[in-house]
């Protein structure tokens, strides 16, 4: 299709000066008092085809012969050459166009009649990948499946604690941590359904927003009620940003003295966080600065600050996934072997990275939730998961190393019978 199309647009193209040249030798005909059309094009064929300059042609009439000579001039020419720069500037555009509008009409309508079918196939398709995955992947995502579900249980029963708590200390500590436990549920679950799907890549790029929230949650539980009170306030700068950019994208300047409605709340509040914590602030990690001594802290000075070995260390790996970079395009979790692998869909390879590294983070922050109680059922949960994330580790370790040997062994054979 794309080709038939780039072909008709081409044949408009070489026929634009064949059909000015035969209106300027109408043109000349008419002044010599013929008006045959017929005759104005074979005439004109033969001159685009370069056949003379001076082209005779002989007309029959009224019992006798005519002959007639039209000489081409410079003036002529360059008549030529503006019409075909005018067409190809005014009107060729506009032709395509109606070309593409047509044909994007008739692509729409073939995608659609076959869309009923398209739809059952890639369905039927899908439900046997997974099916497939389940088989070789459930004994290590039922763990991490029911780490999720004990998470939420333990987070359900903190928001209730936290409600009825009387406490006058800490409070800005829990409910920071709340907000954060939330959101590693969230994403943990958004790591699970990519997991199911065969989207290892996509599921490593959430696990580095799991792993940042787990570097942050550390964070607070280390600096205390100071830091979660600036963390929960910095929502303000963010809003901030975000309208800033609205404006920008818009290409309005941002004037906060002509502001209006809910614009001109965001910037009041903006103003206040500033005037409230200073402004080191503003800046994207700005509410840790006081804690950390920073003016303008990074995530890695962050990291830093939590100090722990247990954090994973493959964070500059998973953001890979998340930027355009060339890495993050052509080295996928789905490759086996290492090198290259380029693929647009799903696969059951790779699934055991990011598996793994959500079982640990979503364990840590979840044990922040607990806090220092010691009660036995909190430590008989808290073991609970562990088992859980040891065995998300053991048995996805366990079918990556079978996925690898079955794939060798078809390659082995392959080679041995080509």
């Amino acid at each position: 299709m794309s080709r038939k199309l780039n072909d008709a647009i081409t044949e408009q193209i070489k026929q634009a000066p064949k059909m000015f040249a035969r209106q300027a030798l109408a043109k000349k005909l008419r002044e010599l008092g013929v008006k045959d059309d017929t005759v104005a094009k074979s005439i004109a064929d033969r001159f685009v085809a370069g056949e003379t300059d001076q082209i005779t042609f002989e007309l029959e009439g009224n019992g006798f012969d005519r002959q007639i000579d039209i000489h081409v001039t410079k003036d002529d020419l360059a008549e030529v050459i503006r019409d075909t720069e005018n067409f190809m500037r005014d009107k060729l555009p506009e032709m395509v166009m109606g070309i593409v509008r047509k044909a994007s009409s008739l692509m729409s309508k073939e995608v659609k009649a076959r869309w009923p079918e398209e739809r059952l196939s890639e369905r039927i398709n899908a439900e046997h990948f997974k099916g497939r995955l389940e088989l070789r992947w459930s004994a290590g995502l039922d763990p991490l499946r029911m780490m999720l579900i004990a998470a939420r249980e333990i987070g359900s029963e903190f928001s209730t604690r936290l409600s009825r708590s009387r406490a006058k200390t800490g409070i800005a500590k829990r409910e920071a941590l709340f907000v954060l436990h939330v959101r590693a549920c969230q994403t943990a679950q958004e790591i699970i359904v990519l997991l199911e799907n065969g989207l290892a890549d996509g599921a490593y790029a959430r696990w580095r927003t799991l792993y940042e929230v787990s570097v942050v949650a550390f964070l607070i539980d280390r600096f205390g009620d100071a830091i979660a009170e600036r963390y929960l306030a910095h929502d303000a700068i963010a809003t901030h940003d975000m309208v800033e950019n609205e404006f920008k994208h818009a290409g309005i300047p941002l004037e906060p003295d002509k502001l209006s409605g809910d614009a001109k709340e965001v910037q009041r509040l903006y103003q206040a966080a500033i005037e409230r914590f200073g402004h080191p602030f503003k800046t994207p990690y700005g509410w840790a600065a006081e804690s950390l001594g920073k003016k303008k802290p990074t995530f890695q000075d962050l990291e830093q600050a939590v100090n722990w070995n247990a954090l994973p260390p493959e964070y500059k790996q998973s953001s890979q996934k998340v930027h355009a970079g060339v890495s993050g395009a052509i080295r996928s979790l789905a490759g086996l072997g290492g090198g290259w692998f380029l693929y647009a869909g799903s696969s059951n390879a790779g699934l055991e990275i990011p598996a793994i590294h959500t079982a640990y983070s979503l364990l840590q922050v979840t044990s922040l939730v607990f806090g220092n109680k010691s009660d036995l059922t909190t430590q008989a949960r808290m073991h609970c998961m562990v088992e859980f994330r040891d065995a998300v580790e053991r048995e996805c370790n366990r079918a990556a190393r079978k996925l690898y040997e079955d794939e060798y062994k078809i390659r082995k054979e392959q080679a041995e019978e080509g």
